[in-house]
């Protein structure tokens, strides 16, 4: 099949689709397969990258639905404890029941390319997802790309995501022109860059515009996770002939966000990509809200969360739900007008912004920095508590209400990264909070959750911890933290 006619059946099948989170009515088959489809090279430099594939481990909360069948896609097969405790989580319902309505597949193959393209390659496994996809199936990928697209079609099925072809809306040049068509503030850059010339030319434009400008931030395009952001700091430059001070500083001067890197790589990347230039912002106080959107099938949206997220450097490294009190409600009204601006051009799923806020004197001022369309790290987070505490999120105050109108809030994070974890295994950090009283509770409808528990051969898994406020959500976290550095401890003095 060529280009033109898969997306012509693309396109027809998309008419099918429906809102994966709402009630079904009837049978229905949820195809999850978890890629990370970007580059080689890319996924080459993500630590314990195919245990990212655990992330959508989520969506077994769908089988709460009775009429719903779950076949969830991997590189390699997860392992039965991981799976198990998934199955654990899901309220309400046998977990034989569940069991029951869930296949698990896998390409049994660890090299670092995407999961879809390893399913595209296996005539075998796509006839058996054929087999199961039925006319009530839908595709639910982590990301969206041309691989899902043909994946999509190959089944006969409608992709739960944003049409590939949209993609340039989510880069950073394109969000943008998204954010500011919308109405919704960004920081002083230039977008639209393709090469080192254009680069330093929008360094000079924004130290010319403001010589106060301190640092400024690049951007590749199309990147995950900070992989393709470059720090730079101003510092000692001159008043004249700054255009030459930056062609012979920049290089010299380049702080990847990732390291390592190459400067002569990653302005090879820039001529492929893309890329914006962005005045890195500062103030009194400066915090990194975000927002996740979910855009139906039928144009109307919603905001599922606001956070205030954990970064190590430029990464995520986690997140507190609902952002701060003084300005959770700005950044709600902030991400509707940007989802509105989405459903319009026929976006749907889930997708997510980063903003910066800054503080000056009493004064908040929020800026959106990138415009995710995908699943985040703070998908999985929301939907266990959601999943969990069987509440809802009420957009007049911006908080997540159990069913008594008692409020929830979680901190969460994926990185709970030290080399001594490797020590421990899923049962063993399930031991440990469950023994030290730390386990989610359904008759307080507080504690602790974990999940991504196959990193743990890397020294890395997450938590969620839910309470009745963030202070009180953190609290726990840090005495959890404290827990399972004590039992590592434990594990290396007795060998």
């Amino acid at each position: 099949m060529d280009d033109t006619a898969e997306r012509a059946a693309f396109h027809r099948t998309q008419r099918r689709v429906a809102d994966l989170f709402a009630p079904t009515g009837g049978p229905r088959t949820v195809i999850v397969v978890p890629s990370l489809s970007m580059d080689s090279t890319s996924l080459g430099k993500i630590p314990g990258i195919g245990h990212y594939e655990e992330r959508l481990l989520f969506l077994l909360q769908l089988l709460r639905d009775p009429h719903t069948r779950v076949v969830y896609v991997t590189s390699s097969a997860i392992a039965p404890e991981v799976l198990d405790y998934a199955l654990d989580l899901v309220p309400s319902m046998p977990r034989s029941h569940a069991r029951a309505r869930l296949t698990m597949l896998d390409c049994g193959n660890t090299d670092p390319i995407p999961l879809t393209a390893k399913i595209l390659q296996r005539p075998g496994l796509l006839a058996r997802l054929r087999g199961f996809a039925g006319q009530d199936g839908v595709l639910v990928p982590f990301t969206s790309s041309a691989l899902e697209r043909t994946l999509a079609v190959r089944l006969g099925v409608p992709l739960y995501a944003p049409d590939p072809d949209l993609a340039e809306l989510g880069s950073k040049t394109g969000s943008r022109s998204l954010f500011r068509a919308a109405g919704v503030p960004i920081a002083e850059g230039v977008e639209g860059l393709r090469d080192f010339g254009d680069l330093v030319g929008a360094l000079a434009h924004l130290r010319e515009r403001d010589p106060t400008t301190a640092r400024a931030i690049i951007k590749l395009n199309y990147s995950f996770g900070a992989g393709g952001n470059v720090l730079f700091s101003f510092a000692g430059a001159p008043l004249t002939g700054l255009e030459s001070w930056l062609r012979k500083e920049l290089p010299r001067r380049a702080v990847f966000a990732t390291p390592p890197d190459e400067w002569d790589r990653y302005v090879g990347q820039v001529e492929v990509m893309g890329a914006v230039v962005e005045r890195l912002m500062e103030g009194d106080e400066v915090t990194s809200p975000s927002a996740q959107m979910l855009m139906s099938t039928t144009g109307e949206v919603r905001v599922l969360t606001t956070h205030d997220q954990v970064l190590d450097g430029q990464i995520f490294a986690g997140c507190a739900f609902p952002a701060r009190t003084e300005y959770r409600l700005e950044i709600q009204e902030l991400a509707l007008r940007a989802a509105h601006a989405l459903a319009a051009r026929s976006v749907v799923g889930i997708s997510s912004i980063d903003f910066v806020s800054v503080r000056t004197g009493a004064t908040w001022r929020h800026y959106a920095l990138e415009l995710n369309l995908r699943m985040g790290g703070g998908t999985a987070p929301y939907f266990l508590l959601h999943g969990l505490v069987e509440g809802a999120y009420d957009p007049e105050t911006g908080r997540y209400l159990t069913q008594d109108g008692s409020p929830r809030a979680y901190f969460a994070t994926d990185r709970l990264y030290r080399t001594e974890y490797s020590a421990l295994s899923p049962s063993d950090v399930l031991d440990t909070l469950v023994r030290e009283r730390f386990h989610y509770h359904s008759g307080s409808r507080t504690g602790t959750v974990g999940y991504m528990l196959g990193a743990l051969e890397i020294g890395r898994f997450g938590v969620v911890s839910i309470d009745r406020d963030v202070a009180a959500a953190e609290r726990r976290h840090d005495d959890l933290v404290r827990a399972f550095d004590a039992r590592v401890s434990r594990i290396a003095q007795t060998g």
